[in-house]
């Protein structure tokens, strides 16, 4: 199958609802980073992929210092710095340490090694923000379906036990291989794990961010190290 590029998937994908929902995320990670960061901030983005994320957030804050991490992507951006790991940084120099829809594809330890190092790098008063997609509740039928479609083809990974497990809250096994799936992700476990080591200040759901999480289709946390909170 051929390979579809990433704003192709998100951004700029051909489905208008998938197109919607990636973009409402894109605006709310942009306003929730932008509030949280003085004037000559830095900014990390982890799993940055080609800098998308942080080239829209230069254009609305040209003042901050933009940094990315990805090993698997090629950059893009000229404006946008690329650290090889978390671990080169300094402890106590990052304002706010972003990692956007990529916690769902970590495994165990790669998790706890990301959450050790935000802790490390962050500075008092710096929030690491998470956003996670919600796999569970309304959004997994047109989730499901756009993958098919993108897909081209008429099977979908889940059973149809599973999507009405998934359409009521009722938590489905995950794959063996996180990377290229979400299927069973449950943003509840994450959020537990997540707890154990930070404070949740604040929850959003995109991109419909006034009704409940099971109505919408990505959610966010932004989070304080609990020895900072």
């Amino acid at each position: 199958m051929r390979e579809i590029s990433y704003d192709r998937q998100t951004v700029n994908s051909a489905n208008p609802l998938a197109r919607y929902a990636h973009r409402s995320r894109m605006t709310m990670a942009v306003s929730l980073v932008t509030r949280l960061c003085d004037e000559r901030a830095t900014v990390v983005d982890f799993g940055a992929g080609p800098g998308f994320f942080l080239h829209t957030l230069g254009q609305a804050r040209p003042d901050l210092a933009l940094i990315g991490h990805d090993p698997y992507v090629t950059p893009a951006f000229a404006e946008v710095s690329y650290a090889a790991s978390l671990g080169e940084l300094a402890r106590g120099s990052v304002d706010a340490l972003t990692a956007f829809e990529v916690c769902e594809h970590l495994y165990p330890e790669e998790l706890d090694a990301l959450l050790a190092d935000a802790a490390r790098i962050i500075k008092p008063g710096g929030a690491l923000v998470i956003s996670v997609p919600i796999m569970y509740g309304l959004a997994i039928g047109p989730k499901v379906s756009n993958w098919m479609i993108r897909g081209r083809t008429l099977k979908s990974e889940y059973s149809p036990a599973e999507m009405l497990k998934s359409m009521v809250g009722i938590r489905v096994p995950r794959p063996a291989n996180l990377r290229v799936t979400h299927k069973g992700f449950d943003f509840r476990e994450l959020r537990t794990i997540v707890g154990q080591r930070f404070a949740i200040d604040a929850v959003h759901h995109s991109p419909m961010p006034h009704v409940p999480w099971w109505m919408s289709s990505q959610y966010f946390m932004i989070c304080r190290p609990l020895a900072l909170a």
